[in-house]
């Protein structure tokens, strides 16, 4: 069973989780009042969306950062991951609301050197947003397989998250790539053509590899908050040997939405 004691101290991580908190309802003020589109889409829905995730990433890693053994918070290598995670969430939180006020976007543009190296930055960033929840997420492996599978049965939590967090590392890394080296996250189909699944904007009328990326980096949501669901019902024995083939499928799913999208078909 995992003692949860404070994480290292984080002000990077929090400022940036408070900033996006902040940002939240602002946005979504300028959302209703800024009648701007672009690409087809109310200008200040992205960054909308944007500061959620970001928000939810934040809190997740600090959340996390406390299930790690004691004396492992507080090594150097676990401040510089916390910092660098942080960092990023504050500079990509900006950049986006600042593009948005512009009316431009904040991905793929090169029209001025402002636009590319802002978005090179960003890209860069994105390494470390799923570079960061990859060794959390092994640190948290081998702190709870240390233990032995009678610990990981007693208290299966801490698994399922440290699996949550390595999918979202690797996962989150490869449907990032794939956009990247599209230039966009759409393959046979024109932006604009419909239908959209409502609320997020995916294309479901041919490849869009933002569903895909989607489900990779909210891994490290969704597995933990599945086997807390579970653990509600269940025994914790039976949850813990669940969780394995549950993060499989989580990947299964992820992956095959990536292949659909790679071949420019809608997810279903």
């Amino acid at each position: 069973m995992f003692a949860l004691s404070y994480p290292t101290d984080a002000p990077a991580l929090r400022s940036a989780i408070v900033l996006c908190l902040v940002a939240i309802p602002l946005t979504l003020l300028l959302l209703g009042l800024d009648r701007r589109v672009l690409d087809d889409a109310a200008l200040w829905l992205k960054p909308l969306k944007f500061h959620i995730s970001l928000a939810v990433h934040g809190i997740t890693v600090l959340v996390a950062a406390r299930f790690l053994p004691e004396v492992w918070q507080s090594h150097t290598i676990t401040k510089i991951g916390l910092f660098a995670f942080g960092a990023v969430i504050l500079y990509e939180a900006i950049f986006l609301s600042l593009q948005a006020g512009r009316g431009v976007r904040s991905h793929f543009n090169d029209a001025t050197a402002f636009d590319a190296i802002g978005g090179s930055i960003m890209a860069a960033g994105a390494g470390v947003l799923v570079i960061v929840p990859l060794i959390l997420g092994v640190a948290l492996a081998v702190a709870t397989l240390r233990g032995g599978w009678g610990s990981i049965a007693a208290d299966p939590f801490p698994f399922a998250m440290a699996l949550g967090f390595i999918l979202a590392g690797w996962l989150g890394g490869q449907t990032g790539s794939a956009i990247g080296a599209n230039g966009g996250p759409f393959v046979g189909v024109d932006p604009s053509a419909g239908p959209f699944m409502p609320l997020t904007g995916w294309s479901l009328n041919g490849g869009d590899y933002r569903i895909s990326h989607f489900l990779g980096v909210h891994a490290m949501q969704a597995i933990p908050i599945a086997a807390l669901i579970l653990l509600a019902f269940l025994p914790s024995g039976v949850v813990a040997a669940l969780t394995l083939p549950l993060a499989g499928g989580w990947a299964g799913l992820t992956l095959f939405t990536l292949a659909r999208a790679s071949e420019g078909l809608p997810p279903l």
